[in-house]
């Protein structure tokens, strides 16, 4: 085991060993999102990432603009990064049978991912695209990894960024497991209202596992 993986102790980064080295990195990026702001969301997920470390992880990232329904991972690609959302939001879901499953909506200031296709190497099952016309940030981890060594405050930030993600994951998972679709309604009403007041009714339902009529009788009961 070497000290990459010693020091983050996760499964989900033993593929970074693999990885082929990268001669580039991105010296800036033509981005709208002031770096304060950039700064902000980085220290949201670890506070304990060194500020000289910020802008080399900042140097990892290129800058994408999506238009509405442009995918940013497809289904059957490998998943080799993390994206933030700078404005819009981005839509995970995947087709079961021809019907589309919402997965996750991800708004401004959080990441998405395929942590599985990240840490098989294996191709995504699903696919994340832009819900509206979004702006993202793509954190390479080819290019990360080749920081990770002399910068423990970045390995840091992936593992507690993974650790976060994983959480959320399961918070979903159990939506389904413990709720009633109307508690599954009043939990995401409670704690996620973003999500109630930018997606459509449709999409709501597909991610909550329900119909619309379901959705609409819910909506219409007193708390």
């Amino acid at each position: 085991m070497n000290k990459l993986e010693r020091q983050i102790n996760l499964p989900v980064f033993s593929y970074l060993n693999w990885f082929p080295r990268k001669t580039k990195i991105f010296a800036q990026l033509q981005m709208r999102m002031d770096h304060n702001t950039l700064r902000d969301y980085i220290k949201q997920v670890s506070q304990r990432i060194a500020d000289e470390d910020i802008p080399l992880l900042i140097s990892c990232a290129q800058g994408r603009e999506l238009k509405k329904g442009e995918p940013l991972l497809k289904e059957g690609e490998v998943c080799r990064a993390f994206y933030l959302v700078e404005k819009g939001y981005l839509r995970t879901w995947y087709n079961k049978d021809g019907v589309i499953i919402n997965l996750n909506f991800t708004f401004e200031g959080d990441f998405a991912t395929n942590l599985k296709s990240v840490k098989t190497r294996k191709a995504s099952e699903f696919t994340i695209e832009a819900g509206e016309d979004t702006s993202v940030w793509i954190f390479n981890l080819d290019v990360i990894a080749e920081q990770f060594n002399s910068h423990p405050s970045i390995i840091l930030f992936i593992r507690r960024l993974t650790v976060n993600l994983l959480i959320a994951s399961e918070e979903h998972s159990n939506l389904f497991k413990i709720y009633t679709p109307t508690e599954r309604y009043r939990f995401i009403e409670k704690n996620n209202p973003k999500l109630l007041q930018r997606i459509s009714l449709s999409q709501i339902a597909s991610y909550l596992g329900v119909t619309r009529e379901t959705i609409s009788r819910i909506r219409g009961k007193r708390h």
